[in-house]
């Protein structure tokens, strides 16, 4: 099964990371000069966009290989996809009860892909550093 090219991701040269730390201040950037020439463009919009972005950078660093590509690596980024799955079940009960509390019913406006995927990017990104972090401060 390990030569089936369906279920090998590749993953990015070291390069890639300069280029996803362009996807975090751009949408940020992007919002200002929308809400500026045209003030009547909806928030919710403007979040969305933040968050499409931010999805984006999230995931090519998660897809960005490490300088040391070994088994413990390839270990603890399939223990961060697991765990990152995990967090993003909980982070949406969290959001949707907040949103109950909130709005005295369960609303769906705020529950987008683009919220979706960069939470769980993120969770993905935190939990793969988290690892890499606590295997260095145990070799020390």
């Amino acid at each position: 099964m390990e030569n089936q090219t369906l279920f090998k991701v590749p993953l990015l040269p070291t390069l890639w990371k300069k280029i996803a730390f362009v996807f975090f201040p751009l949408p940020v950037v992007l919002v200002i000069g929308l809400a500026f020439a045209n003030p009547d463009w909806a928030p919710n919009e403007a979040s969305q966009l933040i968050y499409g972005f931010w999805a984006i950078g999230f995931g090519i660093l998660n897809l960005t290989k490490e300088k040391l590509e070994d088994e413990m690596i390839r270990s603890f980024r399939l223990q961060a996809f697991q765990t990152g799955f995990f967090w993003l079940i909980w982070g949406l009960a969290a959001l949707m009860l907040i949103n109950y509390v909130r709005f005295d019913r369960f609303t769906s406006e705020i529950f987008t892909a683009y919220l979706v995927l960069f939470l769980l990017n993120l969770y993905i990104y935190a939990a793969f550093q988290l690892q890499k972090y606590q295997a260095s401060k145990d070799e020390n």
